[in-house]
């Protein structure tokens, strides 16, 4: 009888439970679909990586095919951008540079966000010593410039694209775990928190399952950033010949390969300069969107304003 009884109103509790949930992720997806900044963000991105993905198709000649009687030539049906001082089709190398630049930016915020997320909610959920000594390291690595710091890991590792990833990961990685801590901090102290370790949670399960997920939210914020600083570190370090090794098109490479003709043909040095804006801007534009839509705060603010 009891079960008969209480089987009802258990249904009843999860139904409602279904649809509050719902209706919460339906109010997020209405959220994002409203911001302008992400929806440009995030339809720029689409594109770039439509273009990534079908490169060989997109590309109107091989990236590395030479011509060596259509030197500097200027834009034409075969080379729509013009061709290098190798003869080689610049549009072609801007359209494979795109796969480098996209798979930088996701790898490097993909390590510097496990990483950071797992330093940062260390420091900031254990405290004491293992706090004190994973500040000390941190300090030290944002008092370099993030893209020096680069540029140093890279020249002792070797130029390449792993070696890029590696290190524009850890150079950036500091940041996510600076953040991620502070989060953690304003978390610990929390009533969820104290009743979970009331209950007789173990430290691992709390911090895996309430405070990580709870800290989320302006720690992806600052890995989309990241991965804006990624793709001009990238650029960088290739344009000082530190990054992709030559002849593997890169946006940094074009770059430097059209500083020795920018007077006279400096399209070629414009036209990666633009790729690259367009990149950076669209990933600020969805961070900015994401921060507004994941912080209460932020969305309280962007509704008055709209209002």
């Amino acid at each position: 009888m009891t079960d008969l009884a209480t089987g009802p109103a258990f249904d009843a509790d999860a139904l409602r439970d279904r649809e509050a949930a719902r209706r919460r992720r339906r109010q997020a997806m209405r959220r994002y679909l409203t911001h302008p900044a992400f929806m440009i963000g995030g339809t720029l991105l689409i594109l770039l990586g439509i273009v990534a993905i079908f490169a060989p198709w997109i590309a109107p000649n091989a990236p590395l095919k030479t011509n060596m009687s259509l030197i500097l030539a200027g834009p034409s049906w075969e080379y729509p951008l013009g061709t290098d001082q190798y003869g080689r089709c610049v549009l072609s190398r801007l359209v494979y540079g795109t796969r480098i630049s996209l798979q930088v930016a996701f790898w490097v915020v993909t390590i510097s966000l496990t990483l950071g997320t797992f330093i940062g909610s260390l420091a900031g959920y254990i405290g004491g010593w293992i706090e004190r000594a994973i500040v000390v390291m941190i300090d030290i690595l944002l008092a370099f410039p993030g893209f020096l710091l680069a540029l140093a890991l890279v020249a002792a590792q070797g130029s390449s694209l792993q070696s890029v990833i590696i290190a524009v990961a850890i150079a950036y990685t500091p940041r996510v775990a600076t953040v991620m801590r502070s989060v953690v901090l304003t978390i610990r102290p929390r009533p969820f928190i104290e009743a979970s370790h009331a209950i007789g949670l173990g430290h691992l399960r709390i911090l895996l399952r309430h405070v990580i997920p709870n800290a989320m939210a302006p720690v992806i914020v600052v890995a989309t950033v990241s991965a804006a600083t990624a793709i001009l570190a990238e650029a960088g370090l290739s344009f000082l010949g530190l990054g992709v090794q030559p002849p593997t098109p890169t946006w940094g490479s074009v770059i430097a390969d059209g500083q020795a003709v920018i007077t006279t043909n400096p399209s070629i040095s414009i036209s990666a300069g633009l790729c690259i804006a367009v990149t950076v801007i669209a990933l600020n534009l969805l961070g900015d969107g994401l921060r507004d839509t994941l912080d209460p705060q932020m969305r309280r603010q962007t509704g008055a304003k709209m209002l």
